[in-house]
């Protein structure tokens, strides 16, 4: 009998054993998995990951992808090469692109003038696919020629894991016959979760204002100058949608059979500012679901505005207790202490597996005697698994400069001397 409870008490310990064993998350306490192909969460401020699935991994992302016609519009629009009021005459090709059955469109009637303006919105508010072929020629003068300059500034923003054909992100098979010249027949755009939160990034950061077409609800697009049509924006999570959501800004949705249901939001709480990425939202049930993508958004803002706070820094909260004061050359003082420069914060999760640390970068000339309070003396960089950024320069900026914090007077000449003989 008693080998026998021995035999259950050890398989018992075993298991236990098993559980502490297993790895950790990698980032904070997440209870929950964001039912999607691939997510990420990131602060806007700093470029820092906060919550990250299957984010390096090249997919479908349908329409998302028109946020790089986007980008390279307003950028032509920034050096002088476009401008808003510019007019576009629509050809056979568009009207024959709005008018096909089952894509998401606004008609472009053959003759009729649009303006650059009206094509953007439209692109923007309903993801309009021929106002968006219209803006790549427009930009670019030919699809073939746009769309080379889509792969070119996506290796020019380092993002390693997209690939364009088209300017709308259809699938090649659904604009047969016409597909970008020098594609294949089922191409379409692919990118990562991760190289669409960058592409927002740089949205954001260099265009803030002229995204706020992305709020407007609801707008009238004039076909014709007698003829309009409701635009309802696609974004379900604005203000008065079916799954508003508080501080929501944009910024594009995106559906097809290969890509499923996607959607990179951009949203502001306070000094707060997010951007996430779903791309194949699934619901309970496994199947792709519009709803999903909306409510995998919201799990996302509500951990990334709920879970994470900007602390401000204290070197003392991340260095060990010999690195907080560092020794001085020459000094009355033997060591001085040290503050981070500037009203500096980090983002950290409030529930973390595991604690940040401080890595210290001290410059050793200037910890030499006279030295003033303020003075800088080096450089801490944290270090964790919850310390991941977009890019390895914004990791960089995320460095924190130490700087003295109090003065340190040099010893008499007399008392060095004596030091430097006995």
């Amino acid at each position: 009998m008693k080998q026998h409870y021995r035999k259950w008490f050890s398989i018992f310990l075993c298991m236990i054993l098993m559980i502490v064993m297993l790895p950790k998350s990698s980032f904070a306490n997440t209870p929950f998995d964001v039912r999607a192909k691939a997510a990420i969460l990131i602060d806007v401020k700093t470029g820092k990951i906060l919550y990250h699935k299957n984010a390096d991994q090249s997919l479908p992302i349908a329409s998302m992808s028109k946020m790089m016609t986007q980008y390279i519009v307003l950028e032509q629009i920034k050096t002088g090469k476009l401008s808003w009021n510019d007019v576009y005459k629509a050809k056979t090709i568009d009207q024959a692109l709005s008018t096909k059955a089952g894509l998401s469109n606004i008609p472009l009637y053959e003759g009729e003038e649009y303006t650059l303006k009206e094509l953007y919105d439209s692109m923007m508010i309903v993801s309009a696919n021929a106002s968006s072929r219209a803006l790549g020629e427009m930009a670019g003068k030919t699809d073939q020629q746009f769309v080379q300059m889509m792969n070119d500034t996506a290796k020019q923003l380092k993002l390693s894991h997209s690939h364009f054909v088209n300017t709308s992100g259809l699938n090649n098979q659904d604009i047969h016959p016409y597909e970008v010249q020098g594609t294949k027949p089922n191409d379409e755009n692919h990118m990562s979760a991760k190289d669409l939160a960058l592409l927002a990034y740089h949205l954001t950061k260099e265009f803030p204002k002229e995204l706020a077409v992305e709020t407007i609800k609801k707008k009238a697009f004039y076909v014709t100058d007698s003829q309009a049509i409701e635009m309802i924006n696609t974004n379900e999570m604005l203000p008065g949608g079916k799954y508003s959501y508080e501080g929501i800004l944009g910024m594009k949705t995106g559906r097809n059979e290969a890509a499923g249901f996607g959607f990179t939001a951009h949203a502001k709480r306070g000094d707060r500012e997010l951007i996430s990425v779903v791309i194949g939202a699934e619901n309970k049930e496994g199947k792709p679901s519009s709803k999903a993508r909306f409510m995998e958004t919201k799990k996302l803002l509500d951990y990334g505005f709920k879970q994470w706070e900007c602390k401000p820094v204290q070197p003392a909260d991340y260095l060990l207790a010999k690195e907080q004061k560092p020794a001085v050359k020459d000094g009355k003082k033997e060591k001085v202490s040290l503050d981070a420069a500037g009203p500096s914060c980090v983002m950290t999760p409030k529930a973390a597996d595991q604690a940040i640390k401080g890595k210290l970068h001290l410059n050793e000339e200037r910890l030499v005697a006279p030295i003033k309070k303020g003075q800088k003396l080096g450089t801490m960089e944290l270090t964790g698994p919850n310390e991941q950024y977009l890019t390895p320069d914004l990791k960089k900026q995320a460095t924190i400069d130490l700087i003295a914090g109090e003065s340190v007077e040099k010893e008499n000449w007399a008392i060095l001397l004596w030091k430097s003989i006995f």
